[in-house]
């Protein structure tokens, strides 16, 4: 009996034998933050607005509509960090509406055939720079190391909250935690601060997720290749969202047998900007599956800009890639 995407995906996580090679777009239903803003609390309501912990947050167009905190409104700096207790209020997790919000989210796919990844926005490292800034925060985990370990280990708890819920409302099957920690050349800090600081973090985290039952999975964008084995060691499953500045096939030869990469699209490129033609579209993703295709540990993603917050634009745009997605990773293996 053929697989299902579900079983096809989770058999790639699990290393074992897939029947394809899927794509995180058409075989999984994103929920969470991979279904928008996600839950309010995390990331402001649809639109913008203010989240659980009370910074406000707006959607400019240039950005297709993603949220981001608002310029100069933050809590805290690199100076006043070490009163983090007294300033930083976590959401109440219970009061929030997760079945309204679950039903809504999982409706725009279909459970019972593609795997739920949840989607968590707003990592450890992330969510201290919400609350303070990108700039103060690299600075306060230079000044004050300490307490940059107590809010994120804090943060780690939090998280593992918001996966008990996903769990019991969501019956996700993977979690994503997303923590951008680079840019397209390299981290924000040394490997010896992401160790010292976030990693511990992100390993709770994963545990976590784990003894929920859950594939943990880590979302980081930017040249973070430096860390690969540092992502292993926290228990992540696989790396997504990962772009090719980083040694993508360099990566599965050497880890493949333990490790999964998601990702592969040029999104810095010509294919993922608001120019690129169809025709340049497609080519990429067909690209991505004859590259990394090989290893039966890859995983297909991919996504463009768009310059527009209506959903229907950023779906229609997007709409190549999706559907060159799923039939190629049939396709090559059909006629191999």
């Amino acid at each position: 009996m053929p697989m299902t995407p579900k079983e096809n995906i989770i058999a790639v996580l699990n290393h074992e034998m897939r029947e394809w090679i899927p794509s995180s777009l058409s075989d999984t239903v994103s929920a969470g933050f991979g279904s928008g803003p996600g839950p309010a609390f995390e990331k402001g309501p649809l639109g913008g607005g203010p989240d659980g912990f009370g910074i406000n947050w707006v959607t400019p167009a240039s950005g297709g509509g993603a949220p981001i905190p608002e310029p100069g409104h933050f809590l805290m700096n690199a100076e006043t960090i070490v009163d983090w207790k007294k300033l930083v209020k976590f959401p109440d997790l219970s009061s929030f509406d997760w079945e309204t919000q679950a039903k809504a989210e999982l409706s725009f796919g279909n459970p019972d055939i593609q795997a739920i990844d949840f989607g968590s926005g707003n990592g450890p490292f992330e969510r201290m720079a919400t609350l303070m800034g990108f700039e103060e925060a690299l600075m306060a985990m230079y000044e004050e190391p300490e307490a940059c370990f107590e809010l994120m280990d804090s943060i780690a708890d939090y998280k593992i909250q918001v996966a008990e819920y996903a769990k019991k409302y969501y019956h996700a099957d993977l979690f994503t935690n997303y923590d951008d920690i680079a840019t397209e050349r390299g981290l924000f800090m040394s490997p010896e601060s992401y160790r010292a600081l976030i990693k511990p973090a992100h390993t709770k985290i994963n545990d976590a997720v784990r003894a929920l039952g859950m594939i943990p999975i880590q979302h980081t964008c930017g040249k973070a290749d430096a860390l690969t084995e540092d992502f292993i060691d926290t228990h992540a499953a696989a790396w997504t969202s990962v772009q090719p500045t980083n040694d993508i096939s360099g990566i599965l030869e050497k880890y493949g047998d333990q490790f999964c990469i998601i990702g592969g699209y040029d999104s810095n490129g010509l294919p993922g900007q608001v120019a690129a033609s169809d025709e340049t579209v497609i080519a990429e993703v067909k690209r991505c599956f004859d590259t990394y295709g090989i290893y039966s540990s890859y995983i297909f993603f991919g996504f463009r800009i768009v310059n527009s917050v209506d959903p229907q634009v950023n779906l229609k745009a997007i709409m190549p890639i999706i559907t060159t997605s799923a039939q190629y990773g049939r396709e090559l293996i059909e006629k191999a």
